[in-house]
């Protein structure tokens, strides 16, 4: 096998982008079931501060999670298939850094979605309720794989040799 180059981080990597890609779907799942509410969520918010408060941290959320879930598959996918173009410091803090979005962003949505309950006869929410669990999931094991590809890049480097 001489010549071929065995890289154990792009291979992370790119299962990472995999499970973020999972993540986008079910976050397009779920950002779609609630916007089968926003109208009815808007008419109340008018009149209860309560209600508009809880429009806003709906939407804080599920956005947060999207953005958190592409940015996982963006920056996996590039350091999967480009990491040669950015200089090697930028490659070992990479992964330590999107451990501190995935991190702070899981929390965020646990911490809003963690008491919502489902309501009956609201088929839709309750499927966004479930979309919006498996996403929490989703950025968990993100996290994992983060800590995971951080030891990789950190001790073994993107090459041979290249802390040598």
């Amino acid at each position: 096998m001489a010549g071929v180059g065995f890289n154990y981080a792009e291979i992370l990597h790119l299962g990472q982008a995999t499970l973020a890609s999972y993540g986008i779907y079910v976050s397009y799942i779920a950002i779609k079931n609630l916007r089968q509410y926003e109208e009815q969520s808007k008419k109340a918010a008018k009149f209860s501060d309560i209600a508009a408060r809880q429009l806003h941290w709906t939407r804080t959320t599920q956005a947060s999670g999207a953005v958190a879930v592409l940015l996982s598959f963006s920056t996996s996918l590039f350091l999967a298939t480009s990491w040669h173009l950015i200089p090697r410091k930028y490659r070992v803090l990479a992964s330590p850094a999107m451990l501190l979005i995935t991190l702070g962003v899981r929390g965020h949505l646990y911490n809003f979605w963690k008491e919502k309950g489902k309501v009956p006869m609201l088929k839709g929410y309750n499927e966004a309720i479930d979309r919006t669990q498996d996403l929490i999931g989703v950025l968990q094991y993100l996290e994992y794989s983060w800590v995971l590809t951080s030891l990789v890049a950190g001790v073994l480097g993107y090459r041979k040799g290249e802390w040598s």
